[in-house]
């Protein structure tokens, strides 16, 4: 099942939150083995687009509970360098918001069984 995954923070510009996500996404590629692709800006990097889109990266096929994981452990180092950054995971439609305190390490086993259910 494929999901996206946008990451907001109001303190970054446009151009460090595009930043920020192709760092995330090659991490994301090397530590948990998911097909990861950066969703391109109509306009590219510059010019008005959807904010959500320049921060945004989609997840094929995240479905196994191993991956899922190993996707907490690469975000929680992310939150732990930049803790106002917050992380959108959408599939099918459905919204979850990841913050910092979701992935302080006793939340991690609740914010993973949020997460799984959120995939079902």
């Amino acid at each position: 099942m494929d999901a996206t995954l946008s990451l907001h923070d109001s303190s970054l510009s446009a151009e460090d939150i595009a930043d920020l996500t192709g760092r995330l996404r090659l991490d994301i590629i090397q530590e948990t083995g998911l097909t990861a692709r950066q969703v391109e800006t109509a306009g590219g990097l510059g010019t008005k687009g959807d904010a959500v889109t320049i921060g945004a990266i989609v997840l094929a096929a995240l479905s196994s509970g191993g991956v899922v994981t190993d996707l907490l452990q690469v975000l929680k180092s992310y939150v732990e360098r930049k803790p106002t950054l917050e992380i959108e995971l959408e599939v099918a439609g459905k919204k979850l918001k990841i913050k910092a305190e979701h992935l302080r390490p006793e939340q991690i086993e609740q914010t993973l069984q949020a997460v799984q259910q959120h995939l079902h």
